[in-house]
């Protein structure tokens, strides 16, 4: 039951993903900043796939994916994302930092997970 769940997840999460990059097309993209936004932030911003932006990858490594689509991920056509947008893209994202951690304060996270008196009975 465990494995369902986790593979319609995973389905609706490329679903959506790729909605997105279905609303525009080669050529309409005003920066690679738009086209992260678009297309590559519902997964990679929201701990649906790994955080990209600082992971070190290469160009060429991001161009990859995107054309191959690895594990879950959906591929992207040309018609979807040009070359010349790729290329773009992956020169943006080699030169992009990590995010900052988001910090939560201990009220939200006890409202999230419990107090540690709660989850040992007291």
């Amino acid at each position: 039951m465990i494995r369902l769940a986790t593979a319609s997840a995973f389905g609706l999460a490329t679903l959506l993903a790729s909605a997105g990059a279905h609303a525009q097309s080669a050529g309409e993209w005003s920066s690679p900043a738009q086209l992260w936004r678009a297309t590559c932030s519902y997964c990679h911003d929201n701990g649906v796939a790994r955080e990209l932006r600082g992971a070190g990858l290469t160009p060429q490594a991001v161009a990859t994916a995107v054309r191959v689509g690895p594990k879950a991920m959906p591929s992207f056509t040309t018609s979807e994302i040009s070359d010349r947008e790729l290329e773009q893209l992956a020169e943006w994202m080699s030169m992009q930092k990590a995010p900052a951690p988001q910090t939560i304060d201990r009220s939200t996270r006890e409202s999230r997970h419990g107090s540690r008196e709660r989850s040992r009975g007291q």
